[in-house]
């Protein structure tokens, strides 16, 4: 790891520290490794988080954002995506931080899982959700999110029958299952992680009626909803509820912060907008990140709180429009 990242590693680990003086830190870092993060950067060295200079998840499709020059053994994370859809790229030296971070802020929400993972989230080698579900754990049983085995009810039967189960799964993934039909009791000592939205695709339930149709086909355990992106190095997580409840607000680990911006100015707003965050995990690769959902943030001495308000429509991201065409034009 670099200095900076080991910095930042002990500030996730709980020593006290500047978050905004790591962030500088991790820019100045950045701005070296790459000519095209400095030409989105632009000159300036923040003294707040809002001044923290966001990348909007859009140019992680159109610019190789990661550190200069690519090598051989360099980690790289793609966005889900159709055929022929281009898919945004996350490339970092290394995980380092991604892995410390993930069981650690998880933990902080809702305390002991258990050690045998179940899951229906992607297997491909380049998905960071099925990499952040194996940081988690031993993970004992994967299905994918492309299409559930007929065999998995009866292989979490068993691995029920040996003790409790940490469930991981999308949302489309675990509505297929539920399809198929299949029912284990599993207990409150068992936890289910469900994570993402529809996004469009045909489906049996929408989000409430999934969660409220868990008890009949897993039981009583408890539940807990995951929010994050391949194009960051953290997660937020909701705290845990009973099966048949609906998770409320994620919760942001003290290394990363959130706020919003207007979605046409790009300028921070009290109430909802668009959600940036600035993730010190992220220190290897791209600080901040705007996204395209929206939301409302409340900040709490534990963590941020973020009430998703669903995804922005029609409206252009403007936060750093223009040094994105520099950074284009840069690129060639």
């Amino acid at each position: 790891m670099s200095g900076v990242q080991v910095a930042v590693a002990a500030f996730m680990g709980g020593e006290p520290g500047d978050f905004v003086g790591l962030a500088r830190a991790a820019l100045r870092a950045q701005r070296a490794a790459s000519p095209v993060l400095d030409a989105i950067y632009g000159p300036g060295d923040p003294t707040t988080v809002s001044e923290v200079p966001a990348v909007p998840v859009s140019l992680f499709k159109e610019l190789d954002l990661g550190p200069q020059p690519p090598l051989p053994g360099d980690v790289v994370f793609r966005t889900s995506g159709t055929t022929g859809q281009v898919r945004g790229v996350h490339r970092s030296r290394n995980t380092t931080l991604y892995d410390l971070g993930a069981p650690r802020h998880l933990a902080a929400c809702v305390g002991i899982w258990p050690d045998t993972i179940f899951s229906l989230c992607p297997t491909d080698a380049d998905s960071s959700l099925g990499h952040m579900v194996g940081a988690l754990g031993r993970v004992t049983a994967t299905f994918g999110s492309a299409g559930v085995a007929g065999d998995a009810w009866e292989t979490l039967a068993r691995l029920a029958h040996a003790g409790p189960v940490f469930v991981a799964a999308t949302a489309f993934a675990l509505d297929a299952f539920f399809a198929q039909g299949g029912r284990v009791g599993l207990g409150p000592d068992s936890l289910v992680m469900v994570t993402g939205g529809f996004k469009g695709r045909h489906t049996r339930l929408d989000a409430p009626g999934l969660y409220r149709a868990l008890p009949d086909h897993l039981g009583a355990p408890r539940v807990v909803g995951e929010y994050g992106m391949t194009e960051l190095g953290s997660q937020l997580w909701t705290d845990p509820v009973p099966a048949g409840a609906v998770p409320g607000t994620f919760r942001a680990p003290r290394w990363l912060r959130v706020y919003t911006v207007d979605p046409t100015t790009g300028q921070p707003v009290a109430g909802e907008g668009v959600l940036r965050f600035v993730d010190l995990a992220n220190t290897g690769s791209v600080l901040a990140v705007e996204t395209q959902d929206l939301g409302v943030v409340v900040a709490a001495a534990d963590g941020d709180r973020v009430t998703l308000r669903g995804r922005l429509e029609g409206a252009e991201l403007r936060g750093c429009s223009l040094r994105a065409a520099r950074a284009r034009e840069r690129a060639g």
